[in-house]
């Protein structure tokens, strides 16, 4: 697409908090967090479930950090009394899938709730690993106040038009910036990426911030995120539509890995190896200026106990690779799903999944993300929201195709190679076209 050319339809994904008026709250989860006695129910606090009889351990598989802490600790740590443990064992998200996939592939679970994500949500689906909820969702609605959940939320989670997720939070790409540095040197939040190149090296020439932008573009798993964005931003897409075909050799592509190289000037020259906590850091610290971060990753640095510049750190919509296209943003909705091999009732998971997305959960978590729950989501007080509200009628989630993450995976060798500059652009769509096209045959699609 040429320099100043009209923009791309845009696409839009509309949620009732962001539009007028919003969605009631039906009663709570129920008010104790003990679980009581045999056969009664566990509603002293956030925990409302049926206590088993017998002794029943649940094991939870959950990223750590302090958006999703929340809502996997209201099941720990707020349902385990009497013959109920739940365990949440340490992970971090490049460990997740890895983890939940062994599980699921083995004869029994090893863990029974596993907290799910945009790329590999529809993997499990499709391979019958996480158990259909739609009919425990009809007969629980009213128990748990799950038509408080955003139903376009629930839509943006179902996969084949079944629902196998409850989701929790959710989150699009949103530009960080220092207000005191860009008023240092006289420039505006930037808009496109020439802007913000030009508002980066104002800011190497005037300060002593060296590398002003900071976005995680690890090669594994980062860098294929923000080719997707650029992709989005430029009207592009992944595959050719309705097909399991790679689209990716074309001059789009092409563009995408251009523009995220030509951000390298004003960037650290360790910036390859940066994944969001890497970049926060830079922020934290003030070695970065500007920077692009999914809304639900940046609490910390508004937190003046964490960041030196918290006072000074604000958001805007991300620019867009070129003028009159899309901000290079995406949906990304987190949620819960339960493990089809697991030997715990699964009643009694989808209740304990419930709690995790319930009020008390979205309260909790209204500090650090926008949760699923539309009226906790309106009354949160979030300095990141307005910018992620403004951001999110062109946001997208990723396709909903079950090889999405094996994709996901094959892109990042090549694409991390050409931004930075060891291939070509062009040799780097190709290789990505080629390890896509592989990556969907093996994984037997």
């Amino acid at each position: 697409m040429p320099l100043g050319s009209t923009a791309p339809a845009r696409r839009s994904v509309l949620f009732g908090f962001a539009a007028a008026g919003s969605l009631g709250l039906l009663s709570a989860c129920g008010a104790g967090s003990e679980v009581s006695g045999a056969g009664e129910s566990a509603a002293a606090g956030g925990c409302d479930v049926d206590a088993p009889t017998t002794a029943t351990t649940v094991n939870v598989l959950a990223y750590a950090s302090t958006a999703t802490d929340p809502f996997s600790k209201a099941m720990s740590d707020g349902c385990t009394s009497g013959e109920l443990t739940v365990e949440l064992p340490p992970t971090d998200l490049a460990g997740q899938h890895q983890r939940a996939v062994q599980s699921f592939s083995g004869p029994t679970a090893s863990y029974d709730i596993v907290e799910t994500y945009g790329s590999i949500r529809p993997l499990y689906a499709d391979r019958g690993w996480v158990v259909q909820l739609d009919d425990m969702i009809a007969a629980n609605s009213d128990r748990y106040a799950l038509d408080g959940i955003d139903p376009t939320l629930m839509e943006a989670v179902a996969y084949d038009g079944k629902q196998y997720t409850l989701p929790t939070f959710w989150g699009v790409a949103v530009m960080v910036y220092r207000k005191d540095v860009l008023e240092q040197v006289g420039k505006q939040v930037p808009t496109t990426f020439a802007e913000l190149i030009d508002t980066a090296q104002a800011i190497k020439d005037q300060t002593d911030i060296s590398a002003p932008l900071a976005i995680p573009f690890n090669p594994s798993g980062d860098i294929a995120s923000q080719f997707n964005q650029a992709l989005h931003s430029l009207g592009g897409d992944l595959f050719v539509e309705g097909q399991a075909v790679p689209a990716l050799d074309g001059e789009l592509p092409v563009k995408a890995i251009t523009a995220l190289a030509s951000l390298l000037p004003v960037m650290s020259d360790q910036v390859m190896s940066f994944s969001s906590p890497e970049v926060i850091t830079q922020l934290q610290t003030g070695q970065a200026a500007l920077g692009l971060l999914m809304s639900g990753r940046v609490a910390d640095l508004t937190d003046p106990d964490k960041s030196k510049f918290a006072d000074q750190i604000a958001f805007a919509v991300p620019p867009s690779v070129e003028p009159g296209g899309l901000p290079m943003t995406y949906l990304s909705v987190d949620g819960f799903s339960i493990a089809e091999n697991s030997a715990v009732d699964h009643e009694l998971l989808f209740q304990l999944a419930c709690v995790g997305t319930g009020e008390g959960a979205a309260k909790a978590a209204a500090s650090a993300t926008i949760p699923a729950r539309t009226d906790i989501a309106d009354a949160a007080e979030l300095p990141v929201k307005e910018a992620a509200l403004a951001t999110l009628p062109d946001a997208e989630p990723l396709p909903q195709v079950p090889y999405m993450a094996d994709v996901y995976t094959a892109l990042g060798a090549p694409i991390g190679a050409a931004v930075s500059g060891q291939t070509s652009a062009q040799e780097g769509a190709a290789a990505a076209q080629a390890a896509a096209v592989a990556a969907i045959a093996s994984a037997g699609y």
